[in-house]
């Protein structure tokens, strides 16, 4: 009797009640699947972890610019130029970024880290960076001593009359000199040069 009503009253009556009973049920009963679903997996994780763990320390990346130093060195920041005979561009400029001291551990000698103008960078053995220095300084000295000659677009003034344009003969130290001369002669006879 009355426990009966009293499970009715709570349910909200009638069909209802039996209703949110059987979903609250079935709630409780998915619940505790999840719980259990949960449970496992936790469990299997804790006995993959340590699986896990040393899989990802094998596949761990050395950090590769340990030792690398950005100062304590002349070459740092010098440019260089490597040559590669065999390559499309034979020649490629770059800049010295940072180097590795030798390992006297291992008896590995020093590195240079050169980073290309193309976005390429290499690292350098002591007896290459040298080479690449004294590329770079022999290439400087060939452009002082040969400076690369630029062409000069052709310009013509057609503003001004065919006869009073300026030619190319009338350029440079020849042009200066004769039209140094045209003006002394243009000079009234006490400011012009004085004919013995």
């Amino acid at each position: 009797g009355g426990g009966g009503d009293g499970g009715g009253g709570d349910g909200g009556g009638g069909e209802g009640a039996g209703s949110g009973e059987g979903g609250e049920g079935e709630g409780a009963v998915a619940t505790d699947k999840g719980a259990l679903a949960e449970a496992e997996l936790k469990q299997r994780l804790r006995e993959l972890l340590p699986i896990i763990s040393a899989d990802m320390a094998d596949d761990e990346v050395v950090n590769q610019d340990e030792g690398w130093l950005d100062e304590g060195h002349e070459w740092v920041g010098r440019q260089v130029l490597r040559v590669f005979p065999e390559a499309a561009n034979p020649q490629s400029l770059g800049k010295i970024t940072r180097w590795l001291p030798p390992n006297e551990e291992t008896s590995e000698g020093a590195l240079f880290h050169v980073v290309h103008d193309d976005g390429d960078a290499e690292d350098l053995e002591l007896g290459e960076a040298e080479a690449a220095l004294e590329a770079f300084a022999q290439k400087e000295r060939d452009e002082l001593l040969h400076p690369p000659v630029l062409a000069q677009p052709h310009y013509e003034n057609r503003l001004e009359r065919k006869a009073l344009r300026i030619k190319p003969s009338a350029l440079g130290l020849a042009g200066a000199r004769d039209e140094l001369l045209d003006f002394e002669e243009w000079l009234p006879p006490p400011l012009g040069r004085v004919r013995t």
